[in-house]
């Protein structure tokens, strides 16, 4: 059995290989810029922050192997206003979304929603070379805006409503530019964070945490989250 096991893997990483290098299986991914644009009492403020959506399909032989998986790297943009600065998250209102399928669904509008292989074809379409592709963000997928009533302590964080601090629309365009990094200089405790603003259990009520425990780490920027868990993985 072990003997068939070890043939059976080694036969499913030649086709992954083999399959990647024809461009089937392999990653692709595109990079987008996100503008935020508000009203002002001095006029219109915009703000951008470049983030990179890729995806990977998976070989899968056997019908409990996930067909693969779409990401999102970045860090939430921040827009500095008389009330202090908001931050633009990466996550959407609706628990276990992020901006990856938004973004992709926005810019390539002919694209089917729903499902990974929805996506993947979105993000298989703008990851071309040439690809120049620029649409506003529909409002139902404005993703969440929270502000921090003291910027030193995570525990202050509280959701803004953006039309409360004028947000008129918010447009995204494909560009080849960087992603945006530099957030820690803002929020300084972010490399501290291990998981959640606050814990959960913390909560007076673990079932309906407040919206801090729910805040993830990641939600500010995927580039601090993931050099912490490559660190905590070389220490183990």
């Amino acid at each position: 059995m072990m003997a068939r096991r070890g043939a059976l893997g080694l036969l499913t990483g030649s086709i992954a290989a083999l399959l990647s290098g024809c461009g089937l299986f392999g990653p692709k991914s595109y990079r987008f810029r996100m503008t935020v644009e508000v009203e002002t009492p001095q006029g219109i403020k915009t703000e951008s922050s470049v983030y990179e959506v890729s995806g990977r399909r998976n070989v899968a032989l056997t019908s409990e192997e996930t067909k693969g998986s779409v990401s999102l790297r970045g860090e939430a943009l921040v827009v500095d206003l008389p009330g202090g600065p908001v931050f633009v998250t990466l996550k959407m209102p609706v628990a276990g979304r992020t901006l990856a399928g938004p973004a992709t669904y926005a810019l390539a509008p002919d694209t089917k929603r729903g499902g990974f292989e929805a996506t993947m074809a979105g993000v298989s379409k703008l990851s071309g070379m040439f690809t120049n592709a620029r649409a506003e963000l529909p409002r139902s997928d404005w993703p969440l805006m929270v502000r921090f009533r003291d910027l030193g302590d995570p525990a202050s964080a509280e959701e803004v409503n953006p039309e409360t601090i004028g947000v008129k629309r918010i447009v995204l365009e494909t560009t080849g530019d960087q992603v945006t990094t530099g957030i820690e200089k803002r929020l300084g405790w972010l490399g501290t964070i291990n998981g959640s603003l606050t814990r959960r259990l913390s909560a007076a009520d673990p079932t309906h945490p407040p919206l801090t425990a729910r805040l993830h780490g990641r939600d500010f920027s995927t580039e601090i989250f993931d050099a912490q868990l490559r660190h905590r993985r070389k220490s183990t």
